[in-house]
Protein backbone atom coordinates (compact mmCIF):
# COMPACT_ATOMS: atom_id res chain seq x y z
CA UNK A 1 0.00 0.00 0.00
CA UNK A 2 1.10 3.51 -0.82
CA UNK A 3 0.85 4.80 2.76
CA UNK A 4 2.27 1.79 4.62
CA UNK A 5 5.59 3.53 5.02
CA UNK A 6 3.87 6.24 7.06
CA UNK A 7 3.35 3.78 9.94
CA UNK A 8 5.70 0.85 9.21
CA UNK A 9 8.32 2.34 11.56
CA UNK A 10 6.05 1.79 14.61
CA UNK A 11 6.67 -1.52 16.46
CA UNK A 12 3.26 -3.12 17.07
CA UNK A 13 2.38 -6.26 19.05
CA UNK A 14 -1.27 -6.24 18.01
CA UNK A 15 -2.44 -9.10 15.75
CA UNK A 16 -3.60 -6.62 13.10
CA UNK A 17 0.00 -5.72 12.35
CA UNK A 18 0.68 -2.69 10.20
CA UNK A 19 -2.97 -2.44 9.11
CA UNK A 20 -4.04 -1.74 12.67
CA UNK A 21 -2.13 1.55 12.47
CA UNK A 22 -3.59 2.87 9.20
CA UNK A 23 -6.36 4.91 10.87
CA UNK A 24 -3.63 7.34 11.93
CA UNK A 25 -3.03 8.45 8.33
CA UNK A 26 -6.63 8.94 7.16
CA UNK A 27 -6.09 12.72 6.87
CA UNK A 28 -3.60 11.90 4.10
CA UNK A 29 -5.19 8.82 2.51
CA UNK A 30 -8.71 10.24 2.11
CA UNK A 31 -9.58 12.95 -0.47
CA UNK A 32 -8.56 16.44 0.69
CA UNK A 33 -12.07 17.80 0.10
CA UNK A 34 -13.65 15.18 2.41
CA UNK A 35 -14.51 17.00 5.63
CA UNK A 36 -15.81 14.29 7.95
CA UNK A 37 -15.90 10.50 8.12
CA UNK A 38 -17.08 7.67 10.37
CA UNK A 39 -14.42 4.98 10.81
CA UNK A 40 -15.54 1.48 11.85
CA UNK A 41 -13.74 -1.75 12.70
CA UNK A 42 -14.87 -4.71 10.61
CA UNK A 43 -16.31 -6.52 13.64
CA UNK A 44 -18.87 -3.76 14.30
CA UNK A 45 -22.55 -4.72 13.95
CA UNK A 46 -25.10 -1.92 13.61
CA UNK A 47 -28.53 -2.22 15.23
CA UNK A 48 -29.83 1.18 14.08
CA UNK A 49 -29.53 3.66 11.24
CA UNK A 50 -25.95 4.95 10.94
CA UNK A 51 -27.45 8.32 9.99
CA UNK A 52 -28.21 8.78 13.69
CA UNK A 53 -24.50 8.52 14.45
CA UNK A 54 -23.66 10.89 11.60
CA UNK A 55 -25.97 13.46 13.20
CA UNK A 56 -23.69 13.51 16.28
CA UNK A 57 -21.17 15.58 14.29
CA UNK A 58 -23.46 18.55 14.90
CA UNK A 59 -22.83 18.24 18.65
CA UNK A 60 -19.07 18.82 18.36
CA UNK A 61 -18.02 22.03 20.08
CA UNK A 62 -14.90 24.16 20.27
CA UNK A 63 -11.80 22.25 19.13
CA UNK A 64 -13.39 18.81 19.29
CA UNK A 65 -12.30 16.78 16.26
CA UNK A 66 -12.62 13.15 17.45
CA UNK A 67 -15.81 11.35 18.49
CA UNK A 68 -15.04 8.29 20.62
CA UNK A 69 -16.64 5.98 23.18
CA UNK A 70 -14.90 5.49 26.53
CA UNK A 71 -13.11 2.15 26.77
CA UNK A 72 -15.26 -0.36 28.69
CA UNK A 73 -12.43 -2.58 29.91
CA UNK A 74 -9.83 -1.78 32.58
CA UNK A 75 -6.97 -2.00 30.08
CA UNK A 76 -5.76 1.58 30.42
CA UNK A 77 -6.23 1.53 34.20
CA UNK A 78 -3.38 -0.96 34.32
CA UNK A 79 -4.97 -3.38 36.79
CA UNK A 80 -5.73 -6.41 34.63
CA UNK A 81 -2.69 -8.37 35.79
CA UNK A 82 0.53 -7.90 37.68
CA UNK A 83 3.11 -5.68 35.95
CA UNK A 84 0.56 -4.65 33.29
CA UNK A 85 1.82 -1.35 31.88
CA UNK A 86 -0.47 0.31 29.30
CA UNK A 87 0.14 3.38 27.20
CA UNK A 88 -0.91 6.70 28.80
CA UNK A 89 -4.62 7.48 28.54
CA UNK A 90 -7.22 9.83 29.98
CA UNK A 91 -9.06 7.85 32.68
CA UNK A 92 -10.29 4.59 31.19
CA UNK A 93 -9.10 5.73 27.77
CA UNK A 94 -11.10 5.54 24.54
CA UNK A 95 -11.88 2.66 22.17
CA UNK A 96 -11.17 3.29 18.47
CA UNK A 97 -13.53 0.66 17.07
CA UNK A 98 -15.87 3.53 16.20
CA UNK A 99 -14.42 6.98 15.44
CA UNK A 100 -15.97 10.19 14.17
CA UNK A 101 -13.28 12.30 12.49
CA UNK A 102 -13.52 15.94 11.47
CA UNK A 103 -10.83 15.68 8.80
CA UNK A 104 -10.74 19.33 7.81
CA UNK A 105 -10.11 20.48 11.39
CA UNK A 106 -7.57 17.71 12.02
CA UNK A 107 -5.57 18.88 9.02
CA UNK A 108 -5.58 22.46 10.33
CA UNK A 109 -4.31 21.17 13.68
CA UNK A 110 -1.44 19.43 11.84
CA UNK A 111 -2.60 16.00 12.98
CA UNK A 112 0.22 14.16 11.21
CA UNK A 113 2.86 16.01 13.18
CA UNK A 114 0.87 15.73 16.43
CA UNK A 115 0.55 11.95 16.48
CA UNK A 116 4.07 11.34 15.16
CA UNK A 117 5.72 13.40 17.90
CA UNK A 118 3.57 11.67 20.53
CA UNK A 119 4.35 8.18 19.20
CA UNK A 120 8.11 8.88 19.02
CA UNK A 121 8.14 10.17 22.59
CA UNK A 122 6.15 7.26 24.09
CA UNK A 123 7.99 4.56 22.15
CA UNK A 124 11.21 5.57 23.87
CA UNK A 125 9.84 3.93 27.04
CA UNK A 126 6.98 1.69 25.80
CA UNK A 127 9.04 0.15 22.95
CA UNK A 128 5.92 -0.96 20.99
CA UNK A 129 2.17 -0.53 20.81
CA UNK A 130 -0.10 -3.25 22.23
CA UNK A 131 -3.41 -2.04 20.76
CA UNK A 132 -2.08 -0.45 17.55
CA UNK A 133 -3.66 2.92 16.63
CA UNK A 134 -5.72 2.97 19.85
CA UNK A 135 -2.61 3.40 22.01
CA UNK A 136 -1.40 6.36 19.99
CA UNK A 137 -4.83 8.01 19.80
CA UNK A 138 -5.08 7.77 23.60
CA UNK A 139 -1.59 9.15 24.18
CA UNK A 140 -2.44 12.18 22.00
CA UNK A 141 -5.75 12.67 23.86
CA UNK A 142 -4.00 12.45 27.23
CA UNK A 143 -1.99 15.51 26.21
CA UNK A 144 -4.88 17.22 24.40
CA UNK A 145 -8.21 16.24 26.06
CA UNK A 146 -10.04 19.09 24.32
CA UNK A 147 -9.86 17.13 21.04
CA UNK A 148 -12.49 14.57 22.12
CA UNK A 149 -16.27 14.60 21.95
CA UNK A 150 -17.25 11.61 24.11
CA UNK A 151 -19.97 9.48 22.51
CA UNK A 152 -22.59 7.61 24.58
CA UNK A 153 -21.29 4.09 25.07
CA UNK A 154 -24.19 2.44 23.23
CA UNK A 155 -22.51 3.57 20.00
CA UNK A 156 -19.68 1.10 20.65
CA UNK A 157 -20.67 -1.71 23.03
CA UNK A 158 -17.57 -3.84 23.62
CA UNK A 159 -18.60 -7.46 24.15
CA UNK A 160 -15.18 -8.87 25.11
CA UNK A 161 -14.22 -10.24 28.51
CA UNK A 162 -13.68 -7.92 31.48
CA UNK A 163 -15.78 -5.02 30.17
CA UNK A 164 -18.52 -2.87 31.67
CA UNK A 165 -20.75 -3.27 28.62
CA UNK A 166 -23.86 -3.95 30.74
CA UNK A 167 -23.86 -0.23 31.61
CA UNK A 168 -24.41 0.55 27.94
CA UNK A 169 -27.55 -1.54 27.80
CA UNK A 170 -28.92 0.55 30.66
CA UNK A 171 -28.14 3.66 28.61
CA UNK A 172 -29.94 2.19 25.62
CA UNK A 173 -33.07 1.85 27.75
CA UNK A 174 -33.37 5.61 27.45
CA UNK A 175 -34.41 5.06 23.85
CA UNK A 176 -37.94 4.18 25.08
CA UNK A 177 -37.85 0.69 23.59
CA UNK A 178 -36.91 -1.05 26.82
CA UNK A 179 -39.59 0.88 28.70
CA UNK A 180 -42.20 -0.21 26.18
CA UNK A 181 -41.17 -3.85 26.45
CA UNK A 182 -41.29 -3.73 30.24
CA UNK A 183 -44.89 -2.51 30.03
CA UNK A 184 -45.92 -5.65 28.16
CA UNK A 185 -47.39 -8.45 30.24
CA UNK A 186 -45.18 -11.55 29.88
CA UNK A 187 -48.07 -13.71 31.12
CA UNK A 188 -50.23 -12.59 28.20
CA UNK A 189 -50.66 -15.66 25.93
CA UNK A 190 -50.10 -13.31 22.98
CA UNK A 191 -46.96 -11.72 24.48
CA UNK A 192 -44.67 -12.96 21.69
CA UNK A 193 -46.94 -11.42 19.05
CA UNK A 194 -47.02 -8.07 20.85
CA UNK A 195 -43.27 -8.05 21.46
CA UNK A 196 -42.54 -8.63 17.79
CA UNK A 197 -43.93 -5.21 16.95
CA UNK A 198 -41.07 -3.59 18.88
CA UNK A 199 -38.24 -5.84 17.74
CA UNK A 200 -35.35 -3.83 16.32
CA UNK A 201 -33.89 -5.38 13.19
CA UNK A 202 -30.53 -4.58 11.69
CA UNK A 203 -31.15 -3.22 8.21
CA UNK A 204 -28.81 -2.76 5.25
CA UNK A 205 -30.41 -0.47 2.68
CA UNK A 206 -29.25 -0.70 -0.94
CA UNK A 207 -27.25 -3.89 -0.41
CA UNK A 208 -26.31 -3.74 -4.10
CA UNK A 209 -25.71 -0.74 -6.36
CA UNK A 210 -28.91 1.17 -7.21
CA UNK A 211 -29.36 3.70 -9.97
CA UNK A 212 -32.62 5.32 -11.01
CA UNK A 213 -33.21 8.21 -13.40
CA UNK A 214 -36.65 9.86 -12.84
CA UNK A 215 -38.90 10.14 -15.87
CA UNK A 216 -39.63 13.63 -17.18
CA UNK A 217 -43.41 13.15 -16.98
CA UNK A 218 -43.42 12.04 -13.29
CA UNK A 219 -45.49 8.93 -13.93
CA UNK A 220 -43.03 6.22 -12.88
CA UNK A 221 -44.19 3.37 -10.67
CA UNK A 222 -42.01 1.25 -8.37
CA UNK A 223 -42.97 -2.38 -7.74
CA UNK A 224 -42.72 -3.05 -3.99
CA UNK A 225 -42.37 -6.56 -2.53
CA UNK A 226 -40.72 -8.57 0.24
CA UNK A 227 -39.25 -12.04 0.37
CA UNK A 228 -37.19 -14.59 2.25
CA UNK A 229 -34.55 -16.97 0.93
CA UNK A 230 -37.07 -19.62 -0.18
CA UNK A 231 -38.62 -17.21 -2.72
CA UNK A 232 -35.34 -16.10 -4.27
CA UNK A 233 -36.02 -17.95 -7.50
CA UNK A 234 -38.87 -15.50 -8.27
CA UNK A 235 -36.56 -12.50 -8.69
CA UNK A 236 -35.36 -13.18 -12.22
CA UNK A 237 -38.90 -13.81 -13.50
CA UNK A 238 -40.21 -10.59 -11.94
CA UNK A 239 -37.31 -8.59 -13.39
CA UNK A 240 -38.11 -9.97 -16.84
CA UNK A 241 -41.79 -9.02 -16.51
CA UNK A 242 -41.35 -5.58 -14.88
CA UNK A 243 -38.81 -3.25 -16.46
CA UNK A 244 -39.47 -0.33 -14.11
CA UNK A 245 -37.95 0.38 -10.68
CA UNK A 246 -38.31 -2.28 -7.98
CA UNK A 247 -37.89 -1.96 -4.21
CA UNK A 248 -37.38 -5.27 -2.39
CA UNK A 249 -36.98 -6.03 1.31
CA UNK A 250 -35.24 -9.37 1.91
CA UNK A 251 -35.49 -11.12 5.30
CA UNK A 252 -32.18 -12.95 5.68
CA UNK A 253 -29.64 -14.17 8.17
CA UNK A 254 -26.05 -12.95 7.84
CA UNK A 255 -25.09 -16.18 6.07
CA UNK A 256 -28.09 -15.96 3.72
CA UNK A 257 -27.16 -12.38 2.84
CA UNK A 258 -23.82 -13.65 1.56
CA UNK A 259 -25.57 -16.45 -0.36
CA UNK A 260 -27.86 -13.85 -1.92
CA UNK A 261 -24.86 -11.75 -2.91
CA UNK A 262 -23.30 -14.71 -4.73
CA UNK A 263 -26.65 -15.54 -6.35
CA UNK A 264 -27.16 -11.96 -7.59
CA UNK A 265 -23.61 -11.61 -8.88
CA UNK A 266 -23.99 -14.85 -10.81
CA UNK A 267 -27.25 -13.79 -12.47
CA UNK A 268 -27.07 -11.97 -15.80
CA UNK A 269 -30.69 -10.85 -15.36
CA UNK A 270 -30.16 -9.25 -11.94
CA UNK A 271 -26.76 -7.75 -12.73
CA UNK A 272 -28.15 -6.10 -15.87
CA UNK A 273 -30.65 -4.15 -13.76
CA UNK A 274 -29.51 -1.05 -11.89
CA UNK A 275 -33.00 0.11 -10.87
CA UNK A 276 -33.69 -2.67 -8.36
CA UNK A 277 -33.16 -1.68 -4.72
CA UNK A 278 -32.30 -4.65 -2.47
CA UNK A 279 -32.75 -3.90 1.24
CA UNK A 280 -31.64 -6.57 3.73
CA UNK A 281 -33.55 -6.84 7.01
CA UNK A 282 -31.63 -9.27 9.22
CA UNK A 283 -33.47 -12.06 11.02
CA UNK A 284 -34.48 -11.45 14.61
CA UNK A 285 -37.34 -13.00 16.59
CA UNK A 286 -39.58 -15.98 15.80
CA UNK A 287 -42.10 -14.47 13.37
CA UNK A 288 -41.78 -13.34 9.77
CA UNK A 289 -42.17 -9.52 10.07
CA UNK A 290 -44.07 -9.19 6.81
CA UNK A 291 -45.43 -5.68 7.36
CA UNK A 292 -42.12 -4.32 8.63
CA UNK A 293 -40.52 -5.64 5.43
CA UNK A 294 -43.18 -3.99 3.30
CA UNK A 295 -42.66 -0.70 5.11
CA UNK A 296 -38.88 -0.84 4.62
CA UNK A 297 -39.36 -1.40 0.88
CA UNK A 298 -41.99 1.36 0.65
CA UNK A 299 -39.78 3.86 2.47
CA UNK A 300 -37.11 3.55 -0.22
CA UNK A 301 -39.42 4.24 -3.17
CA UNK A 302 -38.15 7.16 -5.28
CA UNK A 303 -41.03 7.35 -7.76
CA UNK A 304 -44.35 9.22 -7.37
CA UNK A 305 -46.31 5.96 -7.36
CA UNK A 306 -45.78 2.43 -6.07
CA UNK A 307 -47.36 -0.89 -6.94
CA UNK A 308 -47.72 -2.95 -3.74
CA UNK A 309 -47.25 -6.57 -4.68
CA UNK A 310 -45.98 -9.85 -3.24
CA UNK A 311 -43.00 -11.83 -4.46
CA UNK A 312 -45.05 -14.82 -5.63
CA UNK A 313 -47.21 -12.70 -7.96
CA UNK A 314 -45.86 -12.27 -11.47
CA UNK A 315 -46.87 -9.08 -13.33
CA UNK A 316 -48.15 -9.45 -16.87
CA UNK A 317 -45.67 -8.35 -19.54
CA UNK A 318 -45.94 -4.60 -20.08
CA UNK A 319 -47.75 -3.88 -16.79
CA UNK A 320 -45.20 -1.20 -15.87
CA UNK A 321 -45.87 0.83 -19.02
CA UNK A 322 -49.61 0.21 -18.78
CA UNK A 323 -49.81 1.59 -15.26
CA UNK A 324 -47.60 4.60 -16.10
CA UNK A 325 -49.87 5.83 -18.91
CA UNK A 326 -53.25 4.81 -17.69
CA UNK A 327 -55.48 7.28 -15.89
CA UNK A 328 -56.29 6.25 -12.31
CA UNK A 329 -57.37 8.11 -9.19
CA UNK A 330 -55.62 6.75 -6.11
CA UNK A 331 -55.47 3.00 -6.34
CA UNK A 332 -56.44 -0.11 -8.32
CA UNK A 333 -57.27 -3.68 -7.48
CA UNK A 334 -58.08 -6.84 -9.45
CA UNK A 335 -61.63 -7.60 -8.26
CA UNK A 336 -65.00 -8.81 -9.61
CA UNK A 337 -63.34 -11.06 -12.17
CA UNK A 338 -66.48 -11.65 -14.25
CA UNK A 339 -66.90 -7.92 -14.84
CA UNK A 340 -63.17 -7.38 -15.38
CA UNK A 341 -63.04 -9.93 -18.21
CA UNK A 342 -65.31 -7.83 -20.41
CA UNK A 343 -64.52 -4.33 -19.09
CA UNK A 344 -63.01 -1.78 -21.46
CA UNK A 345 -62.88 1.17 -19.07
CA UNK A 346 -61.88 1.53 -15.41
CA UNK A 347 -64.64 1.01 -12.84
CA UNK A 348 -64.93 1.67 -9.12
CA UNK A 349 -65.53 -0.96 -6.44
CA UNK A 350 -66.41 -0.61 -2.78
CA UNK A 351 -64.51 -1.95 0.20
CA UNK A 352 -65.76 -5.27 1.60
CA UNK A 353 -64.70 -7.38 4.58
CA UNK A 354 -61.43 -9.29 4.05
CA UNK A 355 -60.71 -7.26 0.92
CA UNK A 356 -56.96 -7.52 0.10
CA UNK A 357 -56.24 -6.51 -3.50
CA UNK A 358 -52.83 -5.59 -4.86
CA UNK A 359 -52.94 -1.86 -5.31
CA UNK A 360 -51.11 1.03 -6.84
CA UNK A 361 -50.98 4.08 -4.59
CA UNK A 362 -49.12 7.32 -4.21
CA UNK A 363 -45.77 7.19 -2.44
CA UNK A 364 -47.19 9.01 0.61
CA UNK A 365 -49.86 6.39 1.34
CA UNK A 366 -50.16 4.83 4.85
CA UNK A 367 -47.66 2.18 5.90
CA UNK A 368 -48.62 -1.33 7.00
CA UNK A 369 -49.49 -2.05 10.65
CA UNK A 370 -46.56 -3.86 12.30
CA UNK A 371 -48.69 -5.71 14.85
CA UNK A 372 -49.57 -8.25 12.13
CA UNK A 373 -46.69 -10.69 11.63
CA UNK A 374 -46.48 -14.05 9.95
CA UNK A 375 -49.79 -15.12 8.39
CA UNK A 376 -53.10 -13.33 8.56
CA UNK A 377 -54.60 -9.88 8.11
CA UNK A 378 -51.39 -8.11 7.17
CA UNK A 379 -52.77 -6.81 3.84
CA UNK A 380 -56.42 -6.74 4.94
CA UNK A 381 -55.66 -4.18 7.65
CA UNK A 382 -53.75 -1.99 5.19
CA UNK A 383 -56.61 -1.92 2.68
CA UNK A 384 -59.00 -1.09 5.53
CA UNK A 385 -56.79 1.87 6.45
CA UNK A 386 -56.77 3.07 2.84
CA UNK A 387 -60.56 2.90 2.75
CA UNK A 388 -60.83 4.75 6.07
CA UNK A 389 -58.72 7.54 4.57
CA UNK A 390 -61.20 7.71 1.69
CA UNK A 391 -59.04 6.20 -1.02
CA UNK A 392 -61.15 5.10 -4.00
CA UNK A 393 -60.64 1.59 -5.39
CA UNK A 394 -60.54 1.57 -9.18
CA UNK A 395 -60.15 -1.61 -11.24
CA UNK A 396 -58.14 -1.28 -14.45
CA UNK A 397 -59.05 -3.42 -17.45
CA UNK A 398 -56.31 -5.33 -19.25
CA UNK A 399 -54.05 -5.37 -16.18
CA UNK A 400 -53.40 -8.50 -14.16
CA UNK A 401 -50.99 -10.49 -11.98
CA UNK A 402 -50.36 -14.24 -11.96
CA UNK A 403 -50.08 -16.07 -8.65
CA UNK A 404 -47.21 -18.53 -8.93
CA UNK A 405 -47.66 -21.84 -7.08
CA UNK A 406 -45.40 -22.44 -4.09
CA UNK A 407 -45.18 -24.54 -0.95
CA UNK A 408 -47.09 -23.26 2.11
CA UNK A 409 -45.07 -20.84 4.20
CA UNK A 410 -43.89 -21.75 7.69
CA UNK A 411 -46.25 -19.14 9.14
CA UNK A 412 -49.40 -20.39 7.42
CA UNK A 413 -48.53 -23.88 8.67
CA UNK A 414 -48.33 -22.52 12.22
CA UNK A 415 -51.67 -20.73 11.75
CA UNK A 416 -53.38 -23.93 10.64
CA UNK A 417 -51.90 -26.17 13.32
CA UNK A 418 -51.68 -23.88 16.36
CA UNK A 419 -54.92 -22.85 18.05
CA UNK A 420 -53.19 -20.18 20.16
CA UNK A 421 -51.84 -18.60 16.99
CA UNK A 422 -55.39 -18.24 15.65
CA UNK A 423 -56.67 -16.91 18.99
CA UNK A 424 -53.94 -14.26 19.10
CA UNK A 425 -54.58 -13.21 15.51
CA UNK A 426 -58.26 -12.73 16.36
CA UNK A 427 -57.27 -10.64 19.40
CA UNK A 428 -54.97 -8.45 17.31
CA UNK A 429 -57.71 -7.97 14.71
CA UNK A 430 -60.15 -6.79 17.35
CA UNK A 431 -57.59 -4.40 18.83
CA UNK A 432 -56.83 -3.01 15.37
CA UNK A 433 -60.54 -2.42 14.74
CA UNK A 434 -60.87 -0.61 18.06
CA UNK A 435 -57.90 1.58 17.10
CA UNK A 436 -59.61 2.32 13.81
CA UNK A 437 -62.82 3.39 15.54
CA UNK A 438 -60.87 5.74 17.84
CA UNK A 439 -58.92 7.17 14.93
CA UNK A 440 -61.70 7.54 12.37
CA UNK A 441 -64.80 7.76 14.54
CA UNK A 442 -68.30 6.79 13.44
CA UNK A 443 -67.21 6.06 9.85
CA UNK A 444 -65.06 3.16 11.09
CA UNK A 445 -67.98 1.26 12.64
CA UNK A 446 -68.66 -0.43 9.31
CA UNK A 447 -65.42 -2.43 9.64
CA UNK A 448 -66.53 -4.01 12.90
CA UNK A 449 -70.02 -4.70 11.55
CA UNK A 450 -68.71 -6.25 8.36
CA UNK A 451 -66.35 -8.50 10.33
CA UNK A 452 -69.15 -9.72 12.57
CA UNK A 453 -71.33 -10.52 9.56
CA UNK A 454 -68.65 -12.26 7.52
Amino acid sequence: MLFQSEVSWIPNKHYSGIYGLMKLVLTKTLPPDLQRVIVLDTDITFATDIAELWAVFHKFKGQQVLGLVENQSDWYLGNLWKNHRPWPALGRGFNTGVILLLLDRLRKLRWEQMWRLTAERELMSMLSTSLADQDIFNAVIKQNPFLVHQLPCFWNVQLSDHTRSEKCYKDVSDLKLQKTLLELDEDDPCYEFRRERFTVHRTHLYFLHYEYEPSSDHTDVTLVAQLSMDRLQMLEAICKHWEGPISLALYLSDAEAQQFLRYAQGSEVLMSRGNVGYHIVYKEGQFYPVNLLRNVAMQQVKTPYMFLSDIDFLPMYGLFEYLRYHVWTKGHAPTNFAKWRTATTPYRVQWEADFEPYVMVRRDSPEYDRRFVGFGWNKVAHIMELDAQEYEFVVLPNAYMIHMPHAPSFDITKFRSNKQYRVCLKTLKEEFQMNMSRRYGFAALKYMTAENNS
